[in-house]
């Protein structure tokens, strides 16, 4: 516990100097170093890595976290000896060296007895008791509310990370989801590799070895022709995994993808399934609708569809009105009928000019698994922006959807009217502000009955404070549900010249 507590914090301090860097030589040189760090972790840290890095091959994250030092081929063949309870002798004709070690295991080609070419991805040992070491530490993921200012932020990403990672460390799991993926989609160029169940264990994944080249080779050695053909099918996975059947390959990183020419087209070779995000029917039938309102072909309340998704409608109340531009912006690509240049559209900022501070008041009203979502749907958007491939979204999904399932998102009832809570008490406005020196100041406001979840709102970079000051958090919410939500200041402390200031209106 101690030795990863201490990798953790000293990661940690490499994060935060990377925030602080000024120039690009002192940026990428911290990298580096952050690099190193998280892959020498393995696990928790080095899986932060590759999310850090996104779609980026060349980004210094991506490719050091992809050179990590792979364990002995002699200690892999003890673990195999052991899951399988047999000599290797007895089921692999042969077995080579990794070459490709990542988070949670590393890769072997090997050949079967009966004569297959597998890949065998070895779990490491006792990588699961570092896991847990790691998420009960929370130290590298601290819990904060939609106000942290970092680079890159994993609140929502850490709400649904424990059910994650405990799927990731069971390799049967995984069989099973990437069985299910393969048998469910029917999408032209999709290649999903054959498992091999009877020598599948909690620890060891068996599955057909494929070849094929990644994106950024694509991307520049490829023909146009060849390309469009790759980004129309990696959309047809996105929409039909999404909305027909609600089971999304979660994790878009480039080492999950492989690409083949094939006398039939182009193959998309997708690895990796031990990250899936699951949307229930009705979540993913309430999206369509947004989506289909948003085209001007159905009209639902935009309040009571966002709500039907898994947001939170107190949040969303105070943006209420700017929902319908709002939709107007996110969903653009399948409003247009013709294809939409990706490097012509700029949603953050936009969103940011619609919203202003009230953009928080978005993020925070989104459901726990939403960051995963936004996850591969960025991930789609840079693909197609690497591939420097133009198609049309909508036409698209509606190919990649079977007709009656779109007839019965059309002529189904999902949204309902939304009743508002209402509380006791003067105040109307929940207002958050941070105040620091030489920073423009964040200061959004919420309904007041966000107060009374107050601890999901305070910014992570005040809990040190808190602590420090023993400020009970839970006897502020608890004397608000007992006197009711009047004009009062809730916090107001000083973290050096920061200043953080909650208070009711």
């Amino acid at each position: 516990m101690i030795p990863r507590l201490w990798h953790i914090m000293t990661t940690l301090m490499l994060m935060l100097k990377l925030r602080l860097s000024k120039s690009e030589a002192s940026k990428q040189k911290v990298e580096k170093a952050l690099a190193k760090k998280l892959a020498k972790g393995r696990g928790l840290p080095m899986k932060v890595g590759q999310i850090m890095a996104g779609m980026d091959d060349n980004h210094a994250l991506q490719q050091l976290t992809q050179s990590v030092e792979p364990l002995p081929l002699d200690q892999v063949k003890k673990v195999l000896s052991q899951a399988w309870g047999k000599s290797l002798s007895e089921v692999l004709q042969g077995i080579d060296e990794s070459h490709a070690a990542a988070s949670l295991g590393q890769v072997h080609r090997a050949v079967l007895c009966s004569g297959e070419t597998v890949a065998i991805k070895m779990q490491y040992p006792d990588i699961e008791k570092a896991i847990q070491a790691e998420l009960s530490l929370a130290g590298m993921m601290p819990r904060g509310g939609p106000v942290k200012r970092w680079d890159f932020n994993l609140d929502a990403y850490k709400s649904s990370l424990k059910i994650n990672m405990q799927q990731e460390l069971n390799y049967l799991h995984e069989m099973k989801a990437q069985q299910r993926f393969g048998q469910q989609l029917d999408v032209q160029g999709l290649s999903v590799p054959k498992v091999f169940p009877q020598w599948c264990r909690s620890n060891v994944l068996v599955q057909a070895w494929v070849e094929g080249e990644r994106l950024a080779q694509v991307a520049t050695s490829w023909s146009q022709l060849e390309r469009l053909s790759i980004g129309k099918t990696l959309m047809q996975i996105m929409f039909q995994s999404l909305f027909q059947h609600g089971l999304v390959h979660g994790d878009p990183h480039p080492g999950n993808y492989l690409y083949q020419k094939a006398k039939q087209g182009a193959l998309v070779h997708l690895l990796d399934y031990g990250c899936m995000v699951e949307v229930s029917k009705k979540q993913r039938m309430a999206l369509l609708q947004l989506i289909l309102t948003s085209r001007g072909e159905m009209n639902i309340d935009p309040l009571e569809g966002f709500v039907a998704v898994g947001f939170d409608a107190l949040k969303l109340q105070g943006i209420e009105k700017k929902l319908p531009a709002l939709m107007q912006i996110i969903f653009r690509p399948f409003i247009l009928q013709h294809a939409l240049k990706l490097q012509d559209w700029h949603p953050a900022e936009e969103v940011d000019s619609l919203l202003g501070q009230q953009k928080w008041l978005f993020r925070a009203a989104g459901p726990a698994d939403l960051f995963l979502l936004m996850r591969v749907f960025q991930g789609l958007v840079l693909q197609l922006k690497t591939l420097q491939t133009v198609l049309p979204w909508w036409p698209i999904l509606e190919q990649s959807l079977h007709h009656d399932f779109l007839q019965e998102v059309k002529n189904t009832q999902i949204v309902k009217s939304v009743i508002i809570p209402q509380f006791q008490g003067s105040a109307s406005k929940l207002h958050v502000c941070i105040e620091q020196p030489n920073k423009a100041d964040v200061h959004f406001e919420l309904p007041a009955g966000s107060a009374l979840d107050l601890a999901s709102l305070i910014p992570s970079s005040a809990y040190g404070v808190i602590t420090q000051q023993n400020i009970d958090i839970q006897a502020i919410t608890e004397q608000l549900h007992q006197k009711g939500l009047h004009s009062s200041t809730l916090l107001d402390i000083y973290d050096g010249d920061k200043r953080y200031h909650i208070y009711l209106r």
